[in-house]
């Protein structure tokens, strides 16, 4: 494609930078060029290409990286070591929520199964995003005001002349149609909540699914809590396939009269860490009233 446009090995360098919306002078620096020369390179690209303007220019370098990839959406998100088990109705609800809404927190106590079910998740939906999906694991971050910083480094974004990390991120994302997963977002919400609000607003069509042990209270943000595994069906509920999948795994496969005992395992553990751990936020833990079996949001307040 870059030879049937007659563009030069050069040219197509300095594209790929301005598609990552990279100034004249950052885009010298990124080649040890002199700012003069990007600018009668991206001179003539503009001419080359039939561009308007810079913004065009950056939209026809993404083009042209989506179709470097045969049409297929980048994905940059980790591969599980284990299977995904269950949560058939919860990956549906999400995926529904991920559709209809710019950014979607999905809430839970530690250990619920929030980023498996968010990577489940952004994996199925990756075809739908044509600039694809990218993953911030946020748990290593202490500083709420590192989040941008944590974000740049995930989708490859460096530190740029004159601009903030978070004006860096918002300037490389404006154009794309993509999903990001911020995981763990819970001990830095502080950080989180603003970044959020300045990065939807600027990238248009950006969207973001978090992860959180409490809800980011940011006013567009539409919360998913996310219950235990089912435990219906017994020896067939998504706790006790769990159960006993993982058990398999390490070479303790169990008898078929032994799965209503696991099932009884999982629903008495799941009762336990379920009364001890979480409560809706906002909601005074003297009010929580859930069992095992109900609603994720049924409680006093």
């Amino acid at each position: 494609m870059v030879a049937q446009a007659g563009i030069s090995v050069r040219e197509a360098e300095v594209l790929s930078l301005v598609g990552e919306h990279l100034s004249n002078a950052e885009v010298g620096a990124r080649l040890y060029i002199s700012v003069r020369t990007v600018e009668t390179h991206v001179s003539s690209l503009l001419r080359k290409l039939g561009a308007p303007d810079r913004r065009a220019l950056a939209q026809v370098a993404t083009e042209w990286s989506r179709v470097a990839r045969g049409g297929k959406a980048a994905s940059a998100l980790p591969s599980p070591v284990t299977s995904f088990v269950g949560r058939a109705q919860e990956r549906g609800a999400l995926a529904e929520a991920v559709t209809a809404h710019r950014q979607v927190s999905a809430v839970g106590p530690g250990g619920v199964g929030k980023t498996r079910l968010a990577l489940a998740v952004a994996a199925a939906a990756a075809g739908d995003f044509a600039d694809g999906v990218w993953f911030v694991d946020l748990v290593p971050i202490t500083d709420p005001a590192m989040v941008g910083a944590a974000v740049a480094a995930a989708i490859g974004i460096g530190e740029q002349q004159n601009r903030t990390m978070d004006e860096s991120v918002i300037a490389a994302l404006a154009d794309r149609h993509a999903l990001l997963v911020l995981d763990n977002c819970e001990h830095v919400r502080d950080g989180v909540a603003p970044f959020l609000e300045r990065l939807l607003a600027g990238c248009p069509r950006l969207t973001v699914l978090a992860t959180s042990r409490a809800r980011l209270m940011v006013p567009f943000e539409r919360v998913y809590p996310i219950p235990p595994l089912s435990l219906t069906g017994d020896g067939d509920s998504d706790a006790a396939a769990l159960f006993l999948e993982r058990a398999a795994a390490v070479g303790w496969p169990l008898a078929p009269e032994q799965h209503q005992q696991a099932a009884e395992i999982c629903r008495g553990w799941t009762a336990w860490r379920w009364r001890s751990s979480w409560r809706p936020p906002g909601c005074p833990r003297s009010d929580w009233t859930a069992s095992p079996t109900s609603s994720p949001t049924s409680c006093g307040c």
